[in-house]
This record gives C-alpha cells, sequence and structure tokens, in this order.
C-alpha cells in the first residue's frame, strides 16, 4: 500500500527524510535509524535515500543502481523488527521531467516502494548542471531554471511531497549579494507556492539547513527560509516537518526550530501512513 497523506497529531513528529550510507554522503543503515527512532520514541520512519536515476551511471551523491535491492531488504527487515516503528521506504527523487516515467514505473510500481520524494539539487540546462549547494550565487537565469524545474516538479503530482522548495534562497543568503531577498526570489517563491496551492501539494519544511547554518558558521539559518514561508503563510498548503538526517545524530536535530515557525505561521502540518 502506498503512503497516504494525514494529518499530523500534535505533540507528534515522525521523520520522513532519512538517508543511508548508500547516497555517499551520509553514514548509519536502515536498522541503526530504525533503533535510534525507537529510542527517541518516533512511531514511524520514513527512509529515502538518493534515488539513482536510469541511465546516469554511478552518481557520486546517488545510490548506485547495484545497491538498491539492499536497501529496499533493509527498509522492510527494520519494518518487521521493531514492532513499535513502522519503516517506510522511499527515495528523494531530483527532479528531471524526462525521469518522471522511470520514477513512477520503476520505484512505485516494479519495486513496490511507499513513496516518493520530489526535489531540485542540480540545475539542468542542456548539458550544463549547477549544484544547488554549491557557494555560487543565483542569477537571474539560474533562478529561472531551478522555478521552472521546481513547478513541474510539482505538476506532475507523482510526490507524496516535495522537499525544501526554498532551498534558493540558500544561495542568497549566503552570497555576498546587496540585493539579498530580492524581487526575482519573491517571484520565484510566489510561482512556487502558487502551484503548490493549486495541485494540493505537501510542501516540507527541512530543517538540516539549521544544522548546516550552526556547523559552518553561517551568519543567519540558510534554509528554512523565513521570507519563503511567510509568504506561504498567506496559502493553504500542508507541511510536513523533516530533518533530511544523513547521520544518527541529526535524526531529530533542530525540530524546535520548524515547530516554531509553524506555529508562527499557523501552517495545516501532515504526516504520512
Amino acid at each position: 500500500m502506498k503512503a497516504k497523506i494525514i494529518a499530523a497529531e500534535e505533540g507528534v513528529w515522525n521523520n520522513y527524510h532519512t538517508h543511508t550510507f548508500r547516497c555517499h554522503h551520509a553514514t548509519g543503515d536502515v536498522d541503526e535509524f530504525a533503533q535510534r527512532a525507537a529510542q527517541l520514541g518516533m512511531t514511524k520512519l520514513g527512509m529515502s535515500d538518493h534515488a539513482h536515476v536510469q541511465g546516469e551511471g554511478d552518481h557520486p551523491q546517488h545510490m548506485h543502481e547495484r545497491d538498491i535491492p539492499g536497501y529496499l531488504q533493509a527498509c522492510r527487515a527494520a519494518d518487521r523488527k521493531y514492532a513499535d516503528v513502522r519503516v517506510l521506504c522511499g527515495v528523494e527523487c531530483d527532479y528531471d521531467p524526462s525521469d518522471e516515467a522511470f520514477f513512477r514505473d520503476y520505484y512505485l510500481e516494479e519495486l513496490g516502494m511507499d513513496y516518493l520524494i520530489g526535489s531540485v539539487h542540480e540545475l539542468r540546462n542542456g548539458t550544463d548542471r549547477m549544484d544547488c549547494f554549491s557557494d555560487a550565487h543565483f542569477g537571474a537565469q539560474q533562478l529561472r531554471i531551478y522555478t521552472d524545474l521546481y513547478v513541474k516538479l510539482i505538476e506532475s503530482r507523482i510526490f507524496t511531497f516535495c522537499a525544501h522548495p526554498d532551498l534558493f534562497g540558500r544561495a542568497i543568503t549566503i552570497a555576498e549579494d546587496p540585493n539579498g531577498w530580492d524581487a526575482n526570489a519573491q517571484s520565484a517563491a510566489r510561482e512556487i507556492l502558487d502551484a503548490a496551492q493549486a495541485n494540493g501539494t505537501v510542501l516540507e519544511m527541512n530543517v538540516s539547513g539549521v544544522w548546516k547554518t550552526r556547523t559552518r558558521g553561517y551568519p543567519e539559518v540558510i534554509y528554512p527560509k523565513q521570507e519563503f514561508w511567510e509568504m506561504a503563510s498567506d496559502y493553504d498548503i500542508p507541511v510536513i516537518l523533516n530533518t533530511d538526517a544523513h547521520s544518527l545524530e541529526r535524526l531529530n536535530a533542530f525540530t524546535d526550530y520548524g515547530f516554531d515557525m509553524i506555529r508562527r505561521y499557523k501552517f495545516r502540518r501532515v504526516e504520512l501512513e
């Protein structure tokens, strides 16, 4: 059965964005995360390693194709092992329109995974690619590519929720740019939020950016981007709160920051079942 969106109960929080060593920039395996989730009193845990994309070869930050069966097996074994924690198995898909059918047909239909997360980590313009986590500032062209990709991601409707929609604000925050959150950024946010509202999309508030801010010494939180979520409060868009854990110690890190923002803007919080 595919995961469904349900209303989150007050005082209950579970994480649905969790990575293992298989993505080559995280540590820990499914069983360890499930054990830690049980210790934290979580009742559900969503695993979501970075999806292999058909024809891409061995991507340095995605699961390799040969690792997918072991990942699925580890998720199902942990679900059986821990009676108090339901372990869901999903993948985080770096979006490109040409990959939609593969994500749906392979991961959901053939492998029977529980859910897909959609995200944009790379800006693709023909053969040119730019990593959204690089220190380069988004110019107008890069912001246009990001916005178009993210809107198409939403409109595909194949993802259970869409991850860190405000990621473009990271480049704005860390760059030496006098404009900061300018009219272009505001316009990009508006397009993404309009699309989410129109398509009934769940957007993720991802507090991994708080962890990165604290550990890397940025002067302000790179995401969740305050300006983005303030704009989002004018919409009726459901929000899921995740830590995007890449290690055991990050499984529940800085959730208080996210809850404070959710309460401040009175978002309708959801989770998966």
